[in-house]
């Protein structure tokens, strides 16, 4: 309660905290396999989360946008905990509300941010936070959309601030010296290590793009900071390499700041996607269960190409029902219902299911593809390759000019 500001205990300042609780699926911890450890800890730490109160281990307090302390600063409440969830009519898919209370006092006055602690072992994301009947004022709506770990995992406590907007010059004051800490906070101090539980924007030039120290052919220039900024990229922190001390060590985690990862809705699709791509790794497992042709190591036909995107493989009823706790396996029935192995159609075979067997589509897609830069310049007609004849055959191409002068708009192959 705010029992410690507050003297008058009769009256009673009622809010909702809307949130999402962390899904163990989480994608970081299934695309790394460095965060396998992490992910049954995780598991662990959610068993604990439920056994203790879920409600007990968040707490709250607010901080006074109109009265000040002694420091010039908002006045802060005394530490609340949630009490239980609640029902609203505007609650979305797995997001929960709980219920909070504080004791009302004139002097604390009107609310305009506030402190928010996890003591759980997992993250939460933050939706929103609503304060009701506030005297002379009416309701203060606080708009997060930030995930909150554990309190111990931040320098200082996570603050977040009333849905109002104002110029720098119009901010209240008891607000001003928590906004500037912020500031601070999420432009960071060019120091330090990034973690994946960090909101630091900070930025550096392009530094990480070769690795010297595996071999020299590998080194990379620094992209970035001579005469321009640009390009730059978040800044890691990671320790440089021994060749190059204007290197960084290369490494898988590419930090990002928690709240510009994948939205919940966003990480549910790829997972289900995800999933699926590497479900050859359990096919064996499952030949019991699928048509043995389809199972083999090699397709033999298109018709059984396109089965994959027009049906996939149906399901004996009940097959996975043992596994319908699991968020992902739910994911895969909410796409595509009792059908397995459905993949969505690529935008080529939308239109036209040959239409990427055309030359055209095979140079746009050649092109546009992961790795464009290994196409060069035909310097020589008819290209001739280096290979081992003797190990490869010949390869002498056998594309004539009368093949490309057609489609060279007027051109010969020597212009």
């Amino acid at each position: 309660m705010l029992g410690g500001i507050f003297g008058n205990k009769g009256q009673k300042i009622k809010g909702n905290l809307v949130l999402m609780r962390k899904n163990v699926l989480d994608i970081n911890s299934i695309t790394n396999p460095a965060n396998v450890v992490d992910t049954v800890f995780d598991i662990f730490g959610s068993a604990i989360d439920t056994v203790t109160a879920f409600a007990a281990s968040i707490s709250v307090q607010l901080i006074s946008s109109t009265k000040t302390d002694a420091l010039g600063k908002g006045k802060v409440g005394s530490a609340t905990k949630l009490r239980g969830q609640i029902s609203l009519p505007t609650l979305g898919a797995s997001e929960e509300a709980y219920d909070v209370s504080f004791d009302w006092d004139a002097d604390f006055e009107i609310p305009g941010a506030f402190y928010i602690k996890n003591f759980m072992q997992n993250e939460f994301y933050l939706k929103s936070f609503t304060l009701e009947d506030i005297p002379n004022y009416g309701t203060i709506h606080f708009i997060c959309n930030s995930w909150v770990y554990n309190s111990k995992k931040y320098k200082s406590d996570r603050i977040f601030f009333a849905n109002n907007t104002y110029l720098p010059s119009e901010t209240p004051a008891p607000l001003l010296k928590y906004r500037e800490a912020e500031l601070k906070n999420v432009r960071g101090d060019g120091t330090g290590k990034r973690e994946e539980w960090e909101r630091i924007y900070d930025y550096d030039v392009y530094n990480d793009l070769g690795n010297p120290d595996k071999a020299a052919a590998l080194a990379r220039p620094v992209l970035g900071g001579s005469t321009l900024p640009y390009p730059r990229r978040g800044r890691t922190g990671r320790a440089k390499t021994k060749k190059d001390p204007n290197s960084e060590k290369p490494d898988d985690f590419v930090y990002l700041p928690r709240d510009e990862a994948f939205g919940h809705l966003k990480s549910s699709d790829f997972l289900a996607y995800a999933l699926k791509s590497v479900s050859q790794d359990v096919l064996p497992v499952l030949t019991d269960a699928f048509d043995g042709s389809l199972l083999s190591l090699e397709f033999d036909n298109f018709a059984e190409v396109h089965k994959l995107y027009d049906g996939g493989v149906t399901l004996p009823t009940g097959f996975l029902s043992k596994y319908a706790p699991i968020p992902i396996v739910k994911e895969i029935f909410r796409s595509d219902g009792e059908q397995f192995l459905k993949y969505p159609p690529p935008k080529v075979m939308q239109v036209d299911k040959s239409a990427w067997m055309t030359d055209e589509e095979f140079a746009r897609e050649t092109i546009a593809g992961v790795n464009p830069n290994v196409i060069k310049i035909l310097k020589e007609f008819p290209p001739r390759s280096t290979l081992d004849t003797q190990a490869y055959g010949d390869h002498t191409s056998i594309i004539t000019k009368e093949h490309l002068e057609p489609k060279l708009g007027g051109l010969t192959v020597e212009q």
